[in-house]
């Protein structure tokens, strides 16, 4: 899924929007175009993580519809919290810029620069932005393909499997 055209080309315009457009032009417009594009990769890359998890801890993992639901609930209350709650917005301002410590660090290392501290990342609150709530849709879309069905018998059952049971 990771690899997934669609998956692809959300994170491509994350990343050029946060790092050249809204530089070059910044406009409500660039801030709701994050908001979106981040909407339909982070449900996604929260299943992925969820099936590595559930692999190494089972060794298989079937990709499920129920598990693709929670991240996108999972992805859309927490995105709505940062954009309502102070408490929310900080916390997410600092969890990030913790999780991307390390690379700076890294990065001052191989310089030869003393090592930086953590540091928050910009966050900005806007209620507004909750009207791109309606990305998650393309979250689903782009999921529930590789999602197993569930059988009548309401066990999962795997794409593949069912296709290898029928050529028989």
């Amino acid at each position: 899924m990771l690899l997934h055209p669609g998956m692809l080309l959300a994170v491509g315009v994350l990343v050029l929007n946060d790092h050249v457009f809204k530089a070059r032009w910044p406009s409500w417009w660039t801030g709701k175009l994050s908001d979106v594009a981040g909407l339909v990769m982070f449900p996604l890359l929260l299943q992925a993580l969820w099936e590595v998890a559930r692999a190494g801890v089972k060794g298989e993992f079937h990709p499920s519809r129920h598990v693709l639901w929670g991240c996108i609930l999972a992805a859309g209350l927490g995105f709505s919290a940062t954009k309502v709650s102070r408490l929310a917005a900080e916390g997410w301002r600092w969890g990030l810029g913790g999780m991307q410590w390390p690379v700076r660090a890294v990065r001052a290392w191989g310089v030869g620069q003393p090592r930086p501290s953590v540091r928050p990342v910009s966050h900005v609150m806007d209620v507004t932005d909750l009207l791109a709530l309606p990305a998650l849709g393309l979250a689903w879309r782009l999921g529930r393909g590789r999602c197993a069905p569930l059988s009548s018998a309401g066990d999962v059952v795997h794409p593949l499997l069912k296709a290898a049971e029928e050529r028989g």
